[in-house]
């Protein structure tokens, strides 16, 4: 009884939200009329077949949206919709801004991008990568997350604390995947190595440093990095698929330091659509570094890798776009923005299927882009 007044509740979310896409010709810009209506429709589409508990959706041209949708629940005990106000553990998103805060360090001159890890770690593999190869993927630092025993240790308490030295602890027991610039290779070592390069560089935690550099310049109240598992209300719970024969299992109350400066920001679909812009634009570095940033190296050769067309340094390409994507447990997300269109989107999901590798947020993207640059 209980599964099927869930699922009438999402039903009927579902319905509503799609509902209250088709009714937003207000906000177009001069968009054909049918595109928040073809964009909803792919996304709810995306959404019954894959079973997410809950999705907001947001497209903007020009600061003015296009799209807002919200569908499914926030909370399956409570079947509380989800809305865009609701909290999202952006997991890999973190990324881009411990990156930025690199980038406007090295426009101060406080550090250089072409000095090596070594110079603020100590006994690390593959320590003469440079913070330029940690940033874009080519340092060839094994990825904490892919030892065997990080899964196993994680879920004997979601909840249990860990340092970035920990973390970085794991990837040092495991062999690098090749030497410094000689290949790419997704690694969340990599940007936990350089959260702990802007603490010893600024003196700063972490939390603090991109509150006061990145969050508060920018007007992102509802963005934070937490060092609990408490998130800011409202919530969207995050729920997890192990089994299909098997219930949700409830992730939220994860501890977001078991990602450090890989992915543990908390943030919302609007203040989002701020950075997704800010990212893209490079409106908080020079232009130089931005020209740095967006020299992009190709995703070849790794299966276990997010299916970026290219990376740079904390940013990632799909479809011409820039952004950055983002797992949790509990969560998958995705920020892109256009700036040849002045377009950006953002997507949040509180669900991840654990027994595939779909990041479901890139899929819907790639379907959602031809929309939106029909003449591409």
């Amino acid at each position: 009884m209980k599964r099927k007044l869930y699922q009438l509740s999402t039903q009927i979310i579902a319905a509503l939200a799609f509902f209250t896409a088709t009714n937003l010709e207000a906000n177009l810009l001069n968009q054909p009329a049918s595109l928040p209506v073809q964009l909803a429709d792919i996304a709810q589409q995306q959404m019954d077949e894959t079973g997410m508990t809950g999705m907001v959706v947001g497209v903007w041209k020009s600061d003015k949206e296009i799209l807002i949708l919200e569908t499914g629940l926030a909370d399956t005990e409570e079947s509380t919709p989800i809305t865009r106000m609701d909290h999202f553990r952006i997991g890999s998103v973190t990324k881009s801004f411990t990156v930025t805060r690199i980038l406007q360090l090295a426009d101060e001159g406080q550090l250089n991008l072409d000095d090596p890890i070594s110079d603020y770690v100590d006994n690390l593999q593959n320590g003469s990568a440079t913070l330029r190869q940690l940033a874009n993927m080519s340092a060839g630092i094994f990825n904490y997350t892919e030892d065997s025993e990080f899964v196993p240790i994680l879920f004997e308490d979601i909840s249990a604390p860990w340092t970035p030295q920990e973390l970085v602890d794991l990837a040092n027991r495991n062999s690098p995947y090749f030497a410094p610039g000689e290949g790419w290779h997704y690694s969340n070592t990599a940007t936990v190595l350089l959260g702990m390069v802007i603490e010893e560089v600024t003196g700063n935690p972490l939390s603090q440093d991109l509150k006061e550099n990145l969050f508060s310049p920018l007007e992102l109240g509802q963005t934070s990095y937490p060092m609990t598992p408490a998130m800011p209300e409202p919530i969207a719970r995050g729920y997890a698929l192990f089994d299909p024969e098997e219930d949700l299992t409830d992730l939220t109350d994860s501890n977001p330091t078991s990602s450090a400066g890989s992915g543990a920001i908390v943030s919302t679909l609007d203040d989002l659509r701020v950075w997704g812009k800010v990212l893209a634009e490079g409106t908080l570095i020079s232009p130089e570094m931005q020209e740095a940033r967006i020299q992009l190296l190709p995703n070849k050769d790794c299966p276990t890798c997010p299916e970026y067309d290219g990376y740079g340094l904390g940013i990632g390409n799909l479809e011409g776009w820039l952004g950055h994507t983002g797992d949790y447990l509990g969560y998958q997300s995705l920020v892109m923005h256009d700036s040849s269109t002045d377009q950006t989107v953002v997507i949040l999901t509180n669900f991840r299927n654990f027994t595939n590798a779909a990041h479901l947020p890139t899929d819907l993207f790639r379907k959602m882009a031809p929309l939106l640059n029909p003449e591409l």
